[in-house]
Parts: structure tokens; sequence; C-alpha cells
């Protein structure tokens, strides 16, 4: 929510989206993603579930967004897939990239992804004492998967830009700022602690 109060005081017009969710069809489906389950939920049924809320969100909240004129600034999109269903779960970030390319024109490219980048040993740390979803709830190879799968997209695609989440809030605050920057009107800045 603090890069949504940056930006809005930078006047621009922003709304917030995540994933997965945002719609009514999109929440639901978040439920059952999230949700500890004691039956196994197939890989690529999640993988299916995650572009299912997404095209609901593109179609109900991002398009008519961009339409107005307004920033979409997203917690979660593609590259999420691409680095939990194909990295974490080992479908293969090109099964992902098939999916975004069955899209066609539904699809948004996004002009910056930025990647909060953590080991997974200090996630654990920082989760503790935290109820957890079904994904937090995974092994440490799975988040090492994950976060080697970020990486080695970031390092290929101009539009993601890395930034040291192991660092004081204060920080990481800093550098969004910095990255947002590039593509918001200047005007006073605010206060980068919440």
């Amino acid at each position: 929510a603090w890069a949504l109060e940056f930006l809005r005081a930078k006047g621009v017009d922003v709304i917030l989206t995540h994933e997965p969710g945002r719609t009514k069809v999109g929440e639901e489906l978040r439920h059952v993603l999230l949700r500890t389950r004691d039956e196994r939920l197939a890989p690529m049924t999640e993988l299916f579930m995650m572009f299912a809320s997404r095209t609901q969100l593109l179609d109900e909240v991002i398009h008519p967004a961009l339409e107005r004129g307004s920033w979409v600034l997203c917690d979660r999109f593609v590259d999420s897939s691409v680095a939990y269903q194909g990295g974490g779960r080992k479908l293969g970030a090109d099964r992902v990239r098939a999916l975004v390319q069955s899209m066609g024109d539904l699809y948004v490219e996004p002009d910056l992804t930025i990647l909060l980048d953590i080991p997974p040993n200090v996630i654990a740390t920082r989760m503790q004492g935290r109820q957890l979803d079904r994904f937090e709830r995974e092994d440490a190879s799975f988040f090492q998967r994950v976060r080697e799968t970020y990486l080695r997209e970031a390092a290929k695609s101009p539009r993601m830009e890395v930034v040291d989440a192991t660092q004081t809030i204060d920080m990481v605050q800093t550098d969004i700022a910095d990255l947002l920057e590039r593509f918001a009107p200047k005007v006073e800045a605010m206060p980068r602690s919440t």
C-alpha cells in the first residue's frame, strides 16, 4: 500500500490489484489456491487457476483502468506464475509463457516489474508466528527454485528491477521510490516509512 500512496502523492491516478483475486471470480479462486488443503492440487490445475483469475482481472479491472488512463499497480502478475508454477512446481517457464501467448491481445506486458528479493531462510524467519497459506507452507527447496527462477528472469528482462528486501523497510522503500521516479511525475516526496 505504500507504493500506492507514493504514486498518488505524485499525482498519478493509480489502482492496486493483487493476484490471485481482486474480482469476485478471482477471490473465489484465491480461496481455493491459498487455503491449506488435505488433498493435493495438481501443478497444472494450480497454473490454470492462476491464469483464470488473471484473465478475469485483466478483463474486469486492468483493461478498463488502462483505458481510463490510470496506472495499475499489481501485487504479483505473470512473472509470479513463471517463478511459482514454472520454477517452484517444476512446470517450466515455457509452459507458462505458452499460456501467456494464448491470451493474445488480452495480455498486457508490464512497463516495470519490481522484484523484492529475499533468501528463503530469511522469509522463514520473517513468517514465524503467522498463519501460513498453502504456498507459504512449502519447503525451502520450493522457495529456492522460485527465487532462482525470478532472478534468472530478471537477468533477462530489462523491465525487471531487483530490490534487496533484506534491507530495512526504509531502505527498501527508498529503492522502490527511486525506481518509480523514472515513471511518475515529479512532486514533493512523501515520507518513506509506514
